[in-house]
């Protein structure tokens, strides 16, 4: 694969501080917010997020698509495409992100 290295390593002793650790990030909510709705192109991450730089998108989606919450998909055509989705495991954020949603709009 990938000379991907995380940033911050997992611990296995906590699920909280795990889960915490795969979302959290500067843009990371927004993107699955996003992409738990909708599959998206790099472009359209951009425009909904324009004060976010392209290269700090790009390394928190590969840091997603190495803990297999989304995906990539390069599609076979010109002009070249790839769109990202949600895989089943980040699917079942939607639960969460509900409640985060919901929390959230209390304050």
């Amino acid at each position: 694969m990938s000379s991907y290295q995380r940033k911050t390593p997992l611990k296995n002793d906590c699920s909280i501080e795990k889960t915490l650790l795969l979302i959290s990030g500067k843009w990371k909510p927004a993107i699955l917010s996003e992409l738990l709705k909708r599959n998206l192109r790099l472009k359209d991450i951009q425009e909904g997020l324009p004060e976010a730089s392209k290269r700090a998108l790009t390394q928190q989606l590969k840091e997603m698509i190495e803990d297999s919450l989304i995906q990539k998909k390069d599609f076979n055509q010109y002009p070249k495409k790839t769109e990202y989705s949600i895989t089943p495991l980040g699917n079942k954020l939607t639960p969460v992100f509900k409640a985060l949603t919901e929390f959230g709009d209390q304050l």
